[in-house]
């Protein structure tokens, strides 16, 4: 009997996810709604200072929203007593060693190390140190922070995303996993989350490999098997640098308040950096059967605003009025359905459909650079109420007769005197929104 198969999503509540950090959990929910497993949801909130409950349920917000959907969740902070037994094992073992440097000390050490063009590992000074030497530091008031010691050799694993991964921990320096405050760094409880909870692939970004390697170590340190590793590239921005925290305007909560669709931004997480055509997928359940971890490319995986936008524009013109009915509630929009099916092929988010209110109510700026002769004779040929979809072809007809203007000529302006705008939906159904009057005003106007 296979093994279930068990994913998890482990961000630090510092700050607002981004479209990097939410493509990462699609993907580890992917692989387990593919696999029937389970997907989890770990909150990694070790650092008290910086981690606010605020951006705990702004992910779990996130998540819901993009239909993500996990079946556990556990922080971090309350699992301290598991860290600690786990840290006096490897203690035991003499693999945990105390130090007692200053960041002050450390610092001067890296820059006479890159000044002298060797790698700046840490020198291992500290496990020179007697117990006696140890006692009287402790005694002077110091307290030690806690190293990893690591083996030194070269560590082997398998990723599918990379392929057979190879790193030299001799070219590393034996991680911080304990402050001296007491708290714990990242290598150390992610080995013991993932111990406890099962998982059975860690899925990352490839700034990530380095820490699976010391991870390797600290699995194979505390006796228990090592989960299967896949790191993915990291997504960047149109300008090839990485997402960060620090900039809303890529969070996952921004595109929402664009009410940008949440299919939008899997679809176009899902395709990036992969043969998938950029389509939008309706269901999860398709994009799970279709995704293929092994398909993802290892170049940086490169976002596209427009791309979105395309996808979003697609899926916000195949919905019903009636099936945004509550969105539009919620932005305070008057619009009816003859509306709705006018523009809806002409816009790439909802928030576009104040503008083209505007336009269909008015009033609208004036457009001085038409020609006034040309707007005077189209407003005297312009067709009594009541109109329908035949009216605009009746107008033209005439128009065209009686200026002999075609094509471009005729229609850029009439568009832009109407609508203010070169482009925009079909101005047979336009017109009867905006009505005889309005269109009068503003043919006279220009």
């Amino acid at each position: 009997m296979n093994k279930k198969f068990i994913t998890r999503f482990a961000p630090s509540p510092t700050g607002l996810l981004h479209i990097g950090n939410i493509r990462t959990a699609l993907i580890n929910y992917l692989l387990a709604l593919k696999e029937d497993g389970k997907f989890i949801l770990r909150i990694d909130d070790t650092d008290k200072e910086r981690s606010k409950d605020e951006f705990i349920n702004q992910i779990k917000q996130d998540l819901e929203w993009l239909e993500i959907y996990f079946q556990e969740i556990f922080k971090q902070s309350e699992r301290l007593a598991r860290y600690n037994e786990n840290f006096e094992k490897l203690k035991e073992k003499g693999l945990i060693y105390p130090c007692f440097e200053d960041p002050e000390e450390l610092e001067r050490k890296r820059k006479r190390l890159i000044e002298r063009r060797k790698p700046p590992v840490y020198d291992r000074a500290a496990l020179n140190l007697s117990q006696i030497e140890i006692a009287k530091l402790i005694d002077k008031g110091k307290k030690p922070y806690w190293r990893f010691k690591l083996s030194s050799k070269r560590v082997i694993f398998n990723d599918l995303v990379r392929g057979e991964v190879r790193v030299e921990t001799s070219a590393q320096s034996d991680p911080v996993i304990k402050r001296e405050d007491g708290g714990y760094l990242y290598n150390l409880p992610s080995v013991v989350d993932d111990i406890d909870m099962g998982i059975t692939h860690v899925v990352r970004g490839e700034d990530h490999v380095t820490n699976s390697a010391i991870q390797v170590e600290m699995f194979q340190a505390l006796d228990k098997p090592v989960p299967i590793f896949a790191h993915h590239p990291l997504l960047v921005n149109e300008n090839g640098e990485p997402f960060s925290k620090r900039n809303a305007a890529s969070s996952v909560k921004s595109l929402r308040e664009k009410y940008l669709n949440p299919i939008a931004i899997n679809s176009l997480n899902i395709s990036i950096g992969t043969s998938i055509d950029l389509r939008p997928i309706y269901s999860m359940k398709e994009m799970a059967e279709n995704f293929d971890i092994g398909a993802l490319g290892r170049a940086p995986a490169r976002y596209s605003e427009k791309q979105l936008l395309k996808l979003n524009s697609m899926i916000v013109s195949s919905l019903s009025f009636l099936q945004l009915s509550d969105d539009f509630k919620e932005l305070g929009y008057d619009i009816n359905e003859d509306i709705w099916e006018c523009i809806k092929n002409n816009i790439e988010t909802l928030t576009e459909v104040k503008e083209w209110l505007k336009i269909i109510k008015g009033p609208i700026k004036n457009d001085n650079k038409l020609d006034s002769e040309f707007m005077r004779i189209v407003e005297k040929l312009l067709p009594e109420e009541p109109w329908d979809e035949t009216t605009w072809e009746k107008w033209i007809s005439k128009i065209k007769e009686r200026t002999k203007k075609i094509g471009k000529d005729l229609f850029l302006p009439l568009r832009r005197a109407i609508t203010g705008k070169s482009n925009g939906p079909e101005l047979n159904k336009l017109i009867i929104l905006i009505g005889y009057k309005e269109i009068r005003n503003r043919l006279k106007n220009n």
